[in-house]
């Protein structure tokens, strides 16, 4: 679920984020974003500033005690996060947004050729109607490794899919509303309300189906989000 995302422009995280603090320089457009990859999130500092930095798209809890990272943490379900260990401290105290232009997903009820004559599953972008930007619910974390090194890494939160996109795939990120970007990056708004700031994300969005070529995260250029023929 939701394994490759595209990012905005800087201009438009800028439009839609009243950033304070720039720690991170806007990568360069990038159209298949993969996990494990470095990524701009988010996040209200100490100092109570809005701050941009880059983080890991993979979580890694503080308490980790491996040197390898653990595996499969770019999502979190937002059903289970409260009360899993990976993500429940995280929840509570250090939410952040990730932003992003739009995902992709695969139907696995809809198979077709890739350029390599292989039977795969059809990808799908997925996008808020006249957006240039949207923010995914996310979650942070910073682990340090045993000689000091100090990781910064995050995750998006998933529910399951709006009903205008489920027969994609039954699940979907957290896109937050704009209303809600402030309570969400404050370590202290209660538990409930964050819930209720979940069941009450963005649910309307524009989907179409686009070129396997997404499939290798090798291919990052903007054809990648142009819509098939049909």
């Amino acid at each position: 679920m939701c394994g490759r995302f595209s990012l905005p422009d800087e201009a438009a995280v800028a439009h839609i984020l009243k950033i304070d603090r720039w720690n991170w320089h806007w990568p360069e457009p990038r159209f298949n974003v993969a996990p494990t990859t470095r990524v701009p999130m988010v996040f209200r500092a100490d100092d109570a500033l809005l701050e941009l930095n880059g983080a890991r798209w993979g979580l890694i809890p503080h308490w980790w005690k491996k040197e390898a990272p653990p595996s499969l943490t770019f999502n979190a379900r937002s059903e289970e996060a409260a009360e899993k260990p990976t993500w429940r401290h995280s929840l509570r105290r250090l939410r952040c947004l990730m932003p992003a232009r739009g995902w992709y997903e695969w139907n696995e009820k809809e198979l077709v050729r890739s350029d390599s004559g292989r039977q795969v599953k059809q990808p799908y972008y997925i996008c808020a109607p006249n957006a240039e930007a949207i923010a995914f619910a996310g979650l942070w974390a910073i682990w340090t490794g045993q000689d000091g090194t100090q990781v910064l890494s995050c995750a998006l939160l998933s529910k399951a899919a709006a009903p205008g996109i489920v027969h994609i795939h039954d699940r979907m990120p957290v896109v937050l509303k704009p209303e809600h970007f402030d309570a969400w990056l404050d370590p202290n708004t209660p538990g409930p309300d964050v819930q209720e700031i979940i069941a009450d994300s963005r649910n309307e969005f524009d989907s179409y189906p686009v070129s396997t070529r997404v499939n290798n995260t090798r291919n990052d250029f903007p054809e990648l989000l142009v819509p098939l023929k049909a």
